[in-house]
């Protein structure tokens, strides 16, 4: 029988772009639309079989409906991307004009629970800013990964480091600023929290940077506080502090931690490895300030604990993602170099999320260690003392508490 667009050629075009449609859906979706979606997967595949069962010759009609099923998947991808990945907002009706400026906390921050929109605005972000390999065509299978990462993740820590940093933050400034927060991976997102600033009457906003450096993300964070400002129409000024990269008081926060954690041990014995964010070459070559402003602050960071009698050689910097150096050539490198405790510090997160709570713990857990080597982890900078102090040098640079 020739294959030809008859009535049982519609219907394998029409299973194959329905099945592409849900399988990119059910990778993104979860909970109960999840299952909906598998099981319609399913059906759909199920009736793909029986229509050509019967077929003498097969490869043509199943080349056909994987081609339209790759169809109805980029068909979906496109249409997440464009419309799903994007914060929810509302109209924006200044009240009373406010003379003084709103501080805009900015924070990597971390999604806590799974949400379909949560994780495309995420991703969108991913993408925009050139990372984790992002692209329009693999979202689906991002959104996959993330679910799965976000599963093994202790929440409590990301949720915790936000609400004290804010309440710290917020209690520093007293009465006569307001503070806002508002984070790049997880709710409160950018836009809303721009559009209650404007909602409630301040024309002047002040985005305080809890960022090591400011890119690759500067030009999506300006986008996005632009666009609300634009569709209010109000004639806002924006301005950014300074990033924390060359802050002293992180530098000492980590010193303080790798000191603590190893006083028990001569600083001869001591590894120590500086974990940093795995940004692509692309991203690398396009941002070189920002590279060697991580690096300045490592250095620094290095420096320090030399003070404290620690060696220069047992001190290592290694990258998450396949950057080079990568985490395990780092301590490789130390435990042949005699070392009896190796202390990781992820020195290059601001915040607790999948890679601090899900991914490095779980590098970590596979290595095979010698028995005689004890292993301690020192997170990101969160909500520390330190890191307060900071963020108020960093806004009384811009002369706002004057």
């Amino acid at each position: 029988m020739k294959f030809g667009l008859g009535y049982e050629s519609l219907w394998l075009i029409l299973l194959g772009l329905i099945s592409g449609i849900l399988a990119a859906a059910s990778m993104i979706f979860h909970g109960a639309w999840q299952m909906v979606t598998t099981a319609l997967l399913c059906i759909s595949f199920i009736a793909f079989v029986f229509l050509i069962k019967k077929r003498r010759k097969k490869l043509q009609p199943v080349l056909v409906f994987l081609v339209v099923a790759l169809l109805g998947y980029l068909l979906c991808c496109i249409f997440v991307c464009a419309f799903l990945g994007r914060a929810k907002t509302g109209d924006i009706n200044p009240a009373d004009v406010r003379e003084e400026p709103a501080i805009l906390l900015l924070s990597p921050g971390e999604m806590t629970e799974y949400g379909s929109r949560s994780a495309l605005y995420r991703l969108a972000i991913k993408r925009e800013a050139g990372l984790e390999n992002v692209r329009w065509w693999n979202t689906p299978y991002k959104a996959f990964q993330l679910r799965r990462s976000l599963k093994g993740m202790d929440k409590n820590n990301c949720i915790l480091a936000g609400q004290n940093l804010y309440n710290k933050l917020k209690e520093e400034l007293g009465e006569e600023f307001r503070l806002y927060s508002a984070n790049l991976f997880g709710p409160p997102f950018i836009e809303t929290a721009v559009e209650s600033i404007l909602n409630d009457g301040y024309k002047k906003i002040v985005v305080l940077n809890n960022l090591l450096v400011e890119q690759p993300y500067k030009e999506v964070v300006d986008t996005k506080i632009l666009n609300i400002i634009k569709k209010s129409g109000v004639d806002a000024e924006v301005l950014f502090t300074f990033p924390l990269w060359n802050h002293d008081a992180l530098v000492s926060y980590y010193e303080q931690g790798i000191l603590e954690k190893t006083q028990e041990i001569s600083p001869g014995q001591v590894g120590v490895v500086l974990v940093g964010k795995g940004s692509g070459r692309k991203v690398r070559d396009k941002y070189p300030q920002a590279v060697n402003r991580e690096r300045v602050f490592f250095d620094k960071i290095k420096e320090s604990i030399m003070k404290n009698g620690y060696e220069s050689r047992k001190i290592r910097v290694a990258y998450l993602g396949g950057r080079k150096p990568g985490l395990e050539d780092a301590v490789d490198y130390l435990v042949d170099s005699g070392i009896s405790k190796l202390v990781i510090v992820a020195a290059g997160f601001e915040s607790p999320g999948v890679d601090t709570e899900r991914l490095l713990p779980g590098i970590i857990e596979d290595m095979d260690l010698p028995q005689h080597v004890d292993t301690v982890f020192i997170g990101p900078w969160s909500d520390g003392d330190l890191l307060v102090r900071a963020l108020l040098d960093r806004l009384e640079m811009m002369d706002v508490m004057n």
